[in-house]
């Protein structure tokens, strides 16, 4: 009898893969009413929420993805200060001296032989052996200078008597007389007294005098006053012929006519620049400026050539950034380019030996 054909991929009733199904319910009438529309409800913003951008579970708020970035200015300041520790430990013979020096002891010589010739040293020189026989300079209490010097020079423009003023000046067999002639044709009054904002030196000597500023009725820009120290301390005279040729401003009279004839005058006296010279001059020239008032409206510019005896001891004597009172020979003369300048001839006390 033929066999039926093999059902899909071979599979027929007769195999034993086949398993007959359970017969199916039979169909159920369509009933209209049982069937309602859905209802429709209006959309709202969450409805178009991304799921990407909502929010994560309570539970996994805390967790991160990966840990925070560290920072690399710590590692980097730690490198630094290890390089430069580094650089400090390898330099610091060069950086931290020692304070004690190790001098070797020289070998001594052997049985017989003669000892080494000690090293010379280069002659000081002249210069050098000037300065170091200076005496050393004396303090001055300005305090109690400023306290007398005022009462001094208060009694000497009210004394009646030659004697009187003798003993208020110091070298009155010398300034005396002036100080007679001055008094008999000026009357002075007194309108200020005050303490100069430096303290000069002597020169020569380098002795440091209380100097004081001396306003009158007859001087409004003020004489220069200073002060003579005694062998005691404490006591002090007035030096005369600076306050009297300060306060007649002979500086001045000087500069406005100058005499034929070199003249001496008390001054105060300052290293300068010479910026006021030509160029080409400055470097043969020691420069100076003087003061003739005790506000500084009377002042003008002097030289010594360095080859004569007057600037070879100025050059030596005065320093930079110091103050001098002393007594100099000024004359009219003329710079080699023909330039007029005042020329310091000699200083009063100083072995220059220069002649006009």
């Amino acid at each position: 009898m033929y066999a039926p054909p093999p059902a899909y991929g071979g599979v027929g009733t007769a195999s034993p893969f086949f398993q007959p199904s359970a017969p199916s319910s039979p169909p159920q009438p369509f009933e209209p009413s049982a069937y309602a529309p859905p209802t429709h409800r209006p959309l709202s913003p969450e409805d178009f929420q991304s799921t990407e951008t909502a929010p994560p579970p309570a539970d996994i708020e805390s967790w991160q993805a990966s840990p925070p970035k560290r920072s690399s200015i710590a590692p980097a300041i730690a490198f630094i200060l290890l390089v430069a520790g580094a650089g400090v430990w390898l330099l610091q013979e060069d950086l931290f001296p020692p304070l004690v020096v190790e001098i070797p002891a020289p070998a001594r010589p052997a049985a017989g032989e003669a000892p080494a010739p000690a090293a010379q040293q280069a002659p000081a020189s002249a210069d050098d052996v000037r300065k170091a026989e200076r005496p050393p300079p004396r303090t001055v209490d300005l305090v109690a200078a400023t306290e007398v010097a005022r009462k001094m020079f208060l009694d000497l423009i009210s004394a009646t008597s030659p004697e009187q003023r003798a003993r208020l000046i110091a070298a009155p067999e010398e300034h005396g007389a002036d100080a007679e002639e001055f008094f008999a044709t000026h009357k002075v009054e007194l309108n200020s007294f005050k303490l100069s904002s430096v303290t000069p030196k002597t020169l020569p000597g380098h002795e440091a005098v209380p100097l004081f500023q001396v306003g009158t009725t007859a001087n409004l820009h003020g004489a220069l006053l200073r002060l003579v120290p005694q062998k005691k301390d404490g006591e002090f005279l007035l030096d005369w012929p600076l306050f009297a040729e300060t306060h007649l401003r002979k500086l001045a009279a000087f500069l406005e006519k100058p005499p034929a004839d070199p003249a001496w005058l008390h001054l105060g006296v300052r290293r300068s620049h010479g910026l006021e010279l030509p160029e080409s001059q400055r470097g043969s020239l020691v420069a100076l400026t003087l003061q003739g008032s005790a506000d500084g409206s009377l002042a003008c510019l002097a030289v010594a050539p360095k080859n004569t005896p007057a600037g070879r001891y100025l050059a030596r004597e005065t320093e930079w950034n110091e103050v001098y009172v002393c007594r100099l020979l000024l004359h009219h003369r003329k710079l080699e380019d023909g330039t007029p300048a005042v020329f310091v001839l000699d200083i009063e006390g100083a072995a220059t030996g220069e002649a006009p």
